[in-house]
């Protein structure tokens, strides 16, 4: 009897990592975070000496584009931080891949922070996305687990230590701040931004497990964000491209989204990033007509957010190059300005303009010192909680242990075998066993799917006693419209993949695939 099973690809390579690993000693698995303290005033209040310029740094994240700010800086990054004193860094890989080609972007990046360290008042807060590991994005490290396998663990010691892992190789790199966990819920499962990112649909899955995250996170002296507020899941529009919203009603986002987030709040949480989201329900104030997104909304960022919430930590927006900021105020300097004006602590990606920009407005009146005083507070008082708000003995980068290394290859393993899930066993036919049929035809739909992906899963049936031959992406005209012709395999497996921006769209059957 044949057995057509239907496999979501994307679980399959969401819970995929370096199975290799050497013995070592394993870290701590407490749930309890080691820097609790979210005060949002600040023991240290050397912040309040800072020149008008040098607190509008803190204000940024820019990304180290490092020749641009040596040619801001008459040719130097000393000169560049003199003029611009920036308080963050986003280190984008693809900078560095082409403007240090050939070099290895592993060996660049250790000077590249070391020197923009070493002209800056205090340490630079140095940050990346990392959700699935560092190994997705630098092959030298570990690609982990997505959000959606530690929500089918549901371990929080094994998310706990998922996160510690992450921290451990970013640590060695140099990195402070990651933006993650990924909080939104799943509840379309067209939204394709969220899909496996996310860790579950259902809020009382997902707040013990995104606790832990950010706890193993903190545990290692690394600034955790918490993303996107207030909410993406829920409709198909994609924030990258256009404005979207949380369509939900009152009761429904407060016994919802309202819910997880005033936990993670209550729990911790060191940065909350907001999106390009609307959130209809509670918001009356337009710009232009229409309802501006949580990074351009007062009522959102403080009267939600900071009053209601009560929430004393950092909020930075997601990036302003995005599709679903534009179009509110006529270029994207100005976007930048109305996000802080507005109630952002931090902004994700402006230009150097703006601190021109927000230098002049506080100067002339239009924009309150007050204001600025607030965000700055507050990102000292982060700096503060995690160490990174004076010099002296700052280190850079943690180098790793062996039994680090070890750590972080036997949780990504034990993550990825607990994340196994049997959704659905029609009639009993898992698991399947080569003495009831052995020629397996493993069938790859996806856009960017290749042989490769699978070379593991037809090795392991084949160990198992199966003969597999892969079909990728088989078009009907291969078997002249008969699917009969398939009848020489005892056995399909359909591999479907659709990830993110893998291609950008939603996640429906679109061209070849539909075939």
């Amino acid at each position: 009897k044949k057995i057509y099973l239907s496999l979501l690809c994307g679980l399959l390579l969401g819970t995929s990592c370096n199975r290799t690993a050497d013995k070592g000693n394993a870290a701590s698995t407490s749930d309890k975070p080691s820097i609790t303290d979210n005060s949002p005033i600040a023991k240290d209040t050397s912040w309040k000496s800072l020149s008008l310029r040098e607190k509008i740094g803190q204000t940024m994240m820019v990304v180290a584009l490092t020749e641009d700010h040596k040619a801001a800086g008459n040719g130097s990054i000393k000169g560049f931080l003199e003029k611009y004193p920036v308080g963050s860094l986003f280190i984008a890989d693809w900078y560095l891949k082409e403007k240090y080609a050939p070099k290895d972007p592993l060996a660049v990046l250790p000077e590249i922070l070391k020197e923009y360290n070493e002209y800056s008042k205090v340490p630079m807060l140095v940050c990346e996305d990392f959700e699935r590991g560092i190994g997705e994005t630098y092959s030298k490290y570990t690609h982990l687990p997505v959000g959606m396998s530690l929500g089918a663990a549901a371990d929080t010691a094994l998310a706990y230590k998922s996160e510690q892992a992450i921290a451990m190789e970013a640590r060695e790199m140099g990195f402070n701040w990651l933006l993650h966990p990924v909080s939104d819920l799943n509840m379309n499962p067209l939204q394709e931004l969220v899909v496996e990112r996310s860790v579950s649909d259902d809020v009382d899955k997902a707040l013990p497990i995104l606790k832990s995250q950010i706890n193993g996170l903190h545990s290692k002296k690394i600034i955790s964000t918490v993303k996107h507020f207030p909410g993406d899941g829920v409709t198909m529009r994609n924030q990258h491209i256009v404005t979207t919203a949380n369509s939900l009603s009152k009761d429904e986002w407060m016994n919802s989204f309202g819910k997880l987030f005033k936990g993670l709040i209550d729990g911790g949480a060191a940065s909350i990033m907001v999106g390009h989201i609307q959130l209809p329900a509670f918001q009356t104030q337009k710009i232009n007509g229409q309802l501006p997104p949580a990074t351009l909304s007062k009522e959102l960022m403080v009267d939600m957010l900071k009053n209601q919430f009560n929430y004393k930590g950092v909020i930075i927006t997601d990036a302003l190059n995005m599709g679903g900021c534009a179009g509110y105020y006529k270029n994207e300097l100005e976007v930048s300005v109305q996000c802080f004006a507005a109630g952002a602590d931090v902004v994700l990606w402006p230009s150097l303009a703006y601190m021109d920009t927000v230098e002049a407005r506080i100067l002339r009146g239009e924009i309150p010192m007050e204001r600025l005083d607030d965000a700055v507070e507050r990102v000292w008082a982060m700096r503060e909680r995690f160490g990174y708000n004076k010099k002296e003995n700052h280190e850079i980068a943690t180098p790793m242990t062996d039994a680090d290394k070890a750590f972080v290859k036997e949780t990504g393993a034990a993550v990825a075998d607990k994340a196994i899930t049997v959704v659905e066993n029609s009639d009993s036919l898992l698991p399947i066993k080569a003495e009831n049929g052995k020629r397996i035809a493993l069938i790859e739909i996806g856009e960017q799917m290749t042989v490769e992906k699978f070379a593991v899963t037809k090795r392991e049936l084949e160990s198992r006693g199966f003969s597999v031959d892969i079909l990728e992406n088989p078009h009907f005209y291969a078997w002249g419209y008969r699917i009969d012709s398939l009848n020489n395999y005892d056995k399909i497996l359909v591999c479907f993949e659709n990830r993110y921006f893998h291609p950008l769209g939603t996640c429906l059957l679109k061209n070849k695939e539909s075939f």
